[in-house]
C-alpha cells in the first residue's frame, strides 16, 4: 500500500489506536487488524500515563490468542521505549515491560475465573472450584442432555407421540419404496 492510500476504516483505526476517552467496541472479522489496534490502544494508554499495566484488561477468545497477544503487547512495548524521547514515558513503558504479568490478558473464560477467585463469597461458590476443560464440559453437557431427553421420551405428551409415529412412518415408507 502506498504512503497516500487511506484505508476506509482509517477514521475507525485512528479512533481505536487514540481516542482514549472514548470507550470503544470493535467487532470486525480475522485477519483485520484488531489485535494491532487493541495492541496500539494499549501502548498509548500506558505511555500516557492513564494507566498502568495492572489495570489493563485484554480478553480473547482462546488461549493461544492470549499468550499471542501478550508476546505481542510486550515486542511493541520494547520497541515504543526505545524510540520514546521523553524520560518519562521510557519510565512508564519500562515499569511496564517489567510489570508485564500483572495485565489480565487472557481468555473470557480465564479472566472470569479470576474474578471468580478474587470473590467467591459475594458470588456463592466453591473457592476451589476448576474451570472445565472444553471436552470435559461437552461430555457433562452430553450426558446431562442423554438423562433429560430419556426422562422426557418415557412418559412424551401426545404432541411428540404423534410427531414420532409421523416420522417413523415416513422413514419406513422411505425404506420400503427403495427397497
Amino acid at each position: 500500500m502506498s504512503q497516500g492510500t487511506r484505508l476506509p476504516d482509517h477514521d475507525d483505526r485512528h479512533l481505536i489506536r487514540e481516542g482514549l476517552d472514548h470507550t470503544v467496541v470493535v467487532e470486525a472479522a480475522a485477519g483485520t487488524g484488531k489485535t494491532t489496534e487493541l495492541v496500539a490502544r494499549i501502548l498509548n494508554v500506558l505511555a500516557s500515563g492513564r494507566a498502568r499495566i495492572e489495570q489493563i484488561v485484554a480478553v480473547t477468545f482462546t488461549e493461544k490468542a492470549a499468550g499471542e497477544l501478550k508476546l505481542r503487547i510486550r515486542k511493541e512495548l520494547e520497541g515504543l521505549r526505545q524510540r520514546a524521547s521523553a524520560s518519562e514515558v521510557q519510565a512508564r513503558l519500562t515499569d511496564a515491560i517489567q510489570r508485564l504479568e500483572e495485565a489480565h490478558v487472557s481468555t473470557i473464560h480465564g479472566f472470569c475465573a479470576d474474578l471468580l477467585r478474587e470473590r467467591p463469597v459475594e458470588a456463592g461458590i466453591d473457592p476451589l472450584f476448576e474451570v472445565l476443560t472444553e471436552p470435559r464440559a461437552e461430555r457433562i453437557f452430553d450426558e446431562a442432555f442423554r438423562v433429560w431427553l430419556g426422562e422426557r421420551l418415557e412418559d412424551p405428551p401426545e404432541g411428540v407421540r404423534r410427531s414420532l409415529r409421523r416420522s417413523s412412518r415416513r422413514i419406513f415408507r422411505a425404506i420400503s419404496w427403495s427397497s
